[in-house]
């Protein structure tokens, strides 16, 4: 994973951790830090400006039987939550929301069975409410 400066296209920092690619980034609202997740199955919340890890979950701590990772996330407009979205083998969908500072699950919600991956996830900004979109 990679910092850019997009004005003048120079490379900022290397983030080094992910034994397999990473599939989703998110930037906190405040843009200290970011979370991804990755194929190696770990989730990482990352310090911008230091390059350090400064946590680690696993989709499987979202959801036990969901051992394919996460598939979507998003930072909730306060940063304080992470909404993770994980499909299982059976392609049936969760939605996990991750308390930022503990890495604890705060609640999990059951998507619509097979309705495919659940691609994309954001919150509405000032109101408690998330919307999804899935792939079949």
């Amino acid at each position: 994973c990679r910092l850019w400066n997009v004005a003048n296209g120079t490379e900022l920092r290397i983030f080094r951790g992910a034994t397999a690619g990473i599939m989703r980034v998110d930037f906190s609202p405040d843009g200290h830090c970011f979370a991804t997740s990755g194929y190696d199955r770990i989730n990482r919340i990352w310090h911008g400006f230091s390059g350090s890890c400064l946590k680690e979950f696993r989709g499987t701590s979202v959801a036990e039987d969901h051992t394919f990772g996460v598939r979507s996330l998003a930072y909730s407009p306060d940063g304080t939550v992470i909404a993770c979205g994980l499909v299982n083998n059976s392609n049936n969908a969760k939605i996990g929301l991750i308390d930022v500072k503990t890495g604890e699950v705060v609640r999990n919600f059951d998507m619509i069975p097979d309705v495919g991956l659940p691609a994309h996830l954001a919150f509405r900004p000032q109101l408690p409410t998330e919307v999804t979109s899935s792939i079949s």
